[in-house]
């Protein structure tokens, strides 16, 4: 296992650099550096074909700073340096985890007031030199590709947040016992919480430019599975504790071409540090030294596999499918089929008479997708007539 983007990088060159990122975070920037790169070829194809137009936007030219802009600057170089210094004494344990260092409650209280004398300092220099330059409001044309990167922040934003609350929800008296760290650890994130949550958030910003809520959950279909099948490959070779249940089944014989790991793997150095310690291990940190005692599914490449497959069906029948909405109630169909089906192997918290959220939401988005494809079909037939 790689644990950390260090490891990865010690496997290929043989030195080893101790560097602050994790491996899990390297495939999920991987993934939504992918459903940019897909959603930016949709979003042209679409305005080339009039499916979506350009939209003005205002732009505010020397426009002055209020109070909450001056509160916002003070904030973000108080926060800055009072991380920023307390990373830099305390780099093992940054490096070790990043975002739980991050969302800590710990800093330097030096690097705080030294972030807010220089905030200071811009402000009052921001203030002085524009406050007699002359307000100017012009507007500008966007063309719908232009919005990529501001859809990527939105979801990141707001499925990191649905995310964490799902995991919350599906740990209820994990966080019960210790909400602060539980709700501030860089781990505990569930996807359907990103999903939900993401989902509703990309289909309000998108309101701003005039563009229907059917074409961009259509437009978001193939690259949401593929980010999926991608940030499950960082699932798989971190450890990070989403596999399977135990394999105690023998490899079958019409399955002797895959490799041994492909069908049964115990996950040694995982970054979870979950099962026994390994015996001579000879990671660099001397910290992911565990694995675990017995051999599980390795569910995480499995849904990859799969998601890559259904990304290929959804991209290519984009392009068949007229009827705005049809293509994202499939996705939400593969998506629920894909996921109830792994969670019969898959390790995860009975919640409700023995099943599992991600069993329960999953089997919610197949009847929602079922029900969405009949009605915009039949409300496509009526329009016709």
């Amino acid at each position: 296992m790689f644990p950390t983007v260090s490891h990865i990088v010690q496997y290929f060159t043989g030195t080893f650099i101790n560097l602050p990122f994790k491996t899990f975070g390297l495939f999920v920037a991987l993934a939504f550096l992918s459903a940019g790169l897909f959603i930016n070829i949709d979003l042209k194809n679409k305005y080339q074909q009039n499916k979506i137009s350009k939209t003005k936007i205002k732009i505010y030219i020397n426009k002055h700073k209020n109070i909450y802009n001056y509160i916002f600057i003070f904030s973000t170089y108080f926060f800055l340096f009072f991380k920023g210094i307390h990373a830099f004494n305390n780099y093992n344990e940054f490096s070790y985890d990043t975002l739980s260092f991050i969302f800590s409650l710990d800093g330097s209280i030096y690097g705080g007031i030294i972030g807010l004398f220089l905030s200071l300092i811009y402000s009052v220099y921001f203030y002085y030199h524009s406050k007699d330059k002359k307000e100017e409001i012009i507007e500008r044309d966007v063309i719908p590709n232009d919005i990529t990167s501001n859809l990527l922040l939105v979801t990141a934003i707001s499925g990191l947040i649905g995310a964490k609350i799902f995991h919350q929800l599906e740990n209820w008296n994990d966080f019960i016992s210790d909400p602060i760290n539980q709700l501030f650890s860089g781990g505990g994130l569930t996807f359907y919480g990103g999903l939900i949550f993401g989902s509703i958030s990309v289909i309000y910003y998108v309101r701003r430019f005039n563009i229907n809520s059917f074409t961009i959950a259509d437009i978001m279909a193939g690259p949401l599975m593929l980010a999926y099948a991608i940030g499950r490959i960082g699932c798989h070779m971190s450890g990070d504790g989403d596999w399977g249940i135990q394999n105690t089944n023998i490899k079958p014989n019409f399955l002797e071409f895959i490799p041994d790991w492909l069908w049964a793997y115990n996950y040694p150095n995982n970054v979870i540090r979950s099962g026994v310690k390994i015996q001579d291990c000879t990671d660099p940190l001397g910290v992911y030294c565990y694995q675990l005692p017995y051999n599980v599914y390795p569910t995480a490449i499995y849904e990859s596999i799969i998601c890559i497959i259904l990304f290929i069906i959804l991209w290519n029948l984009r392009k068949k499918i007229e009827i705005s909405g049809i293509l994202f109630s499939i996705y939400l169909i593969f998506n629920g089929i894909e996921r109830f089906l792994i969670e019969k192997i898959r390790v995860n918290n009975k919640i409700y008479y023995g099943y599992t959220q991600a069993e329960i939401i999953s089997f919610m988005l197949i009847i929602i997708g079922f029900i969405s494809i009949f009605v915009l079909c039949y409300l496509n037939s009526k329009r016709k007539i």
